[in-house]
């Protein structure tokens, strides 16, 4: 048999089409070469892909490489900075400590002066309360010892015995300080018989001054209560 026979001998059926043995190996060769065709792309596919990825690998590296190198820079950098902004700080803080320091000073000083400033002021202050404290008990007892002698008083005033007895002394004692002996007599008897508290002698003859102690409170005091003129009329 034939070669070109031997492909056309028929291995199958598809619908109302025969396929023959040459046909069928060449579709098959067809299809491998498809599948090889396919597989090379898809190697070259996955070739390319690692090499992308290598390269973009290889790039991100060196960018964290640079990116790494940048922020040790800016480290060394930062500690250098820090380093002379500590020292200045420290500079300054001794400065401020040393300030503060004069300042606390200055202000206990004044502080310690104006305390024993306050303290005299204080006890002088309560020195001289001290002295008015004297002085206002001193004249509250006054005060206490004068109205003891009003209360006296009015309890003498109030009975007419008792303020003539007083009135009487109390004439007596003035007359008797202010007129030379002979001058004046107590008790003396009138030509007409009346007896007055207390008899001037007046000089050059004249007639005598009479004088009576005694006066009428009760009408004293309805006069200086009266409301009309009429009423003050003895």
């Amino acid at each position: 048999m034939k070669s070109n026979e031997f492909l056309a001998l028929p291995v199958g059926q598809l619908g109302a089409l025969t396929i023959s043995l040459g046909q069928a190996i060449l579709a098959a060769t067809i299809l491998m070469a498809l599948a090889l065709a396919a597989m090379g792309i898809a190697m070259w596919r996955v070739s390319s892909a690692r090499s992308r990825m290598a390269a973009e690998t290889e790039e991100r590296s060196r960018q964290a490489d640079q990116r790494m190198m940048r922020l040790l820079q800016a480290q060394s950098e930062m500690q250098g900075r820090l380093g002379t902004i500590a020292e200045v700080f420290g500079a300054r803080q001794a400065e401020l400590n040393q300030s503060i320091s004069q300042r606390l000073d200055a202000m206990t000083g004044r502080l310690g002066q104006t305390m024993t400033e306050q303290t005299k002021s204080t006890h002088d202050s309560l020195s001289k309360l001290q002295e008015r404290l004297a002085v206002i008990d001193k004249a509250q007892g006054n005060i206490q010892s004068l109205a003891g002698q009003v209360v006296e008083l009015q309890a003498i005033l109030s009975n007419k015995q008792t303020r003539g007895a007083f009135g009487q002394s109390r004439m007596e004692a003035i007359v008797a300080d202010g007129l030379p002996h002979g001058a004046f007599e107590f008790q003396a008897t009138l030509s007409n018989g009346n007896r007055p508290d207390c008899v001037i002698r007046m000089p050059n003859g004249a007639a005598g001054l009479v004088i009576d102690a005694k006066f009428p409170l009760e009408s004293w005091n309805a006069i200086r209560a009266a409301e009309h003129a009429d009423a003050r009329k003895l």
